[in-house]
């Protein structure tokens, strides 16, 4: 935003003012915080930010710009003062790795971004932002994280157990038979099946099998959205729950899937392996079915596949299966 209408020197004076209203309050925060102008300019700062840089407040006021002190970063993208004077509005910010300079080590913060704006003239003045260390606490979390997730994932493939889709799942109806209709989302079910599966093994070995069950488990992981939860749920047969996406759209999921699978280049031992795979949908249907009924749909529409040449999309709407050509 333009500062036509506020002089550069004018700036501080007139954020520190829209500032002081919260000033008394910042002094009890038990997390760091600062006020930054738009050169990145250190305005204010409280006893917990001081604590954390290692300075004491006064120099930290002397710091000509917070990129000097404090280097942030989301999954590898720089996050300086002029990244978060980009923000128009309030937002948190998690997993944000810190590099504070003179200290060892990455710091693990959650940021709290609140721009501040002149409402005379919609010049954008600098903004306050909330610092909470999590470092100790995500170390922590992280050792039970890794216990927990050897717990519900295949050993295989890397994907979720059977038994954390069906509780998973079964969260998910709990869920939407909580909410008013106005509030529920639609829920998905992708059935996969890989093709031939048993000629692999046959004609290439079990370890051979082994090898293809992972690439496929790869390339799921990377079709799929992070929110859609991936399973293993036995040999070479896979289930995937796609939360907020309709019929149709988790018809194309599974579509890109299938093209995924189909033109990846798998060699193994100098030989190459061709795959393909087919795929069933259903989407619940909250009061009308079970999950295990919308499941049995997803493989009815599965089995239809088969039936019909594999390699193939099929979706059952409840009523009839529909069997997507392929591009």
């Amino acid at each position: 935003m333009s500062q036509a209408a506020i002089k550069v020197d004018q700036v501080p004076a007139t954020i520190l003012s829209e500032f002081a209203r919260f000033d008394t309050f910042t002094k009890v925060l038990l997390d760091a915080c600062v006020l930054i102008d738009t050169q990145g300019k250190i305005l204010k700062a409280n006893q917990m930010l001081a604590q954390l840089m290692g300075q004491t407040t006064r120099q930290l006021l002397k710091v000509e710009n917070i990129d000097q002190i404090l280097s942030c970063s989301v999954d590898g993208a720089k996050l300086g003062f002029k990244e978060l004077c980009e923000y128009d509005s309030t937002i948190r910010i998690d997993e944000v790795s810190g590099q504070i300079t003179g200290q060892k080590g990455t710091r693990n913060l959650i940021l709290g971004v609140y721009p501040f704006i002149d409402t005379a003239t919609a010049t954008k003045l600098g903004v306050f932002v909330l610092i909470r260390d999590v470092t100790a606490e995500t170390l922590l979390q992280d050792q039970y994280k890794s216990k927990a997730i050897q717990s519900i994932t295949d050993p295989l493939t890397t994907l979720f157990t059977r038994a954390y889709f069906e509780e998973f799942l079964n969260g998910q109806v709990t869920r939407m038979e909580s909410l008013p209709p106005s509030e529920g989302y639609p829920v998905s079910l992708v059935m996969c099946d890989i093709d031939f599966f048993k000629k692999i093994n046959d004609g290439f070995g079990h370890q051979a099998g082994d090898y293809v069950l992972k690439i496929v488990a790869r390339i799921m992981k990377q079709t799929f959205r992070k929110t859609d939860v991936c399973c293993r749920y036995g040999g070479e047969e896979f289930l995937v729950i796609l939360p907020a996406a309709n019929f149709e759209n988790a018809g194309i999921a599974a579509n890109k899937l299938r093209q995924a699978i189909e033109t990846e280049v798998i060699m193994y031992e100098d030989r190459r392996i061709p795959l393909t795979m087919s795929c069933g949908v259903a989407a619940l249907q909250i009061g009308k079915e079970t999950y295990m009924e919308t499941m049995a749909r997803a493989d009815l529409a599965l089995y239809e596949c088969k039936h019909n040449g594999r390699n193939l999309v099929s979706l059952h709407d409840g009523t009839k299966i529909i069997i997507t050509p392929r591009e």
